[in-house]
């Protein structure tokens, strides 16, 4: 793969990021309007389920778009796929970075530092801990490659198994592997 499909395939990383966290951010509100109306819940409580919802549903619409993308190519040089989800992310965090990690760009990583910085301390009715943009980044980072890790993983198994539609179709034993060669 050339360098400009990789920066072109970052571009749309990114982009497939933002568009996960705003449907996740949807979501997570309808979620929690739900619960919150049958259930009382403590913040500490709110925070993992939160954190929960926008990890598993980012997560999941990154699996479906890379097996797609993987499936309709049928092939996949995970190095570059390693690559462009990599700079996906990083052109993601300066994004992020400017709205200061709300939600509609960044997922659950506010929820997540604060289960890491403060844990079941947000629990307590008296606690006044305070995030900096500083505490986001590392956070961010381990999620993003996360997302990655995902996007690589599904786009090889989407052309692997249009690979193996293929040979079922053709009736041929013969298809090409996926490989980080070229």
């Amino acid at each position: 793969m050339r360098k400009l499909d990789i920066l072109i395939r970052s571009a749309f990383h990114a982009l497939y990021l933002l568009i996960s966290c705003v449907t996740c951010m949807v979501a997570e509100m309808l979620i929690i309007r739900v619960l919150t109306l049958c259930f009382e819940i403590d913040y500490f409580t709110l925070c993992i389920i939160r954190a929960a919802i926008y990890l598993v549903g980012i997560n999941a619409i990154l699996a479906i778009v890379s097996f797609r993308e993987g499936y309709r190519e049928a092939s996949c040089r995970i190095l570059d796929t390693v690559l462009s989800g990599v700079f996906g992310t990083v052109i993601h965090f300066f994004f992020a970075l400017l709205f200061s990690f709300e939600a509609f760009c960044a997922g659950g990583v506010k929820f997540l530092t604060a289960l890491v910085k403060f844990g079941p301390s947000l629990s307590d009715s008296t606690f006044m801990g305070e995030l900096y943009r500083t505490d986001f980044i590392p956070v961010f980072f381990v999620n993003g490659l996360v997302c990655c890790a995902v996007v690589t993983i599904f786009n090889v198994l989407g052309a692997k198994k249009r690979l193996a539609d293929r040979a079922i179709l053709t009736g041929s034993q013969e298809s090409t592997p996926v490989s980080d060669e070229e």
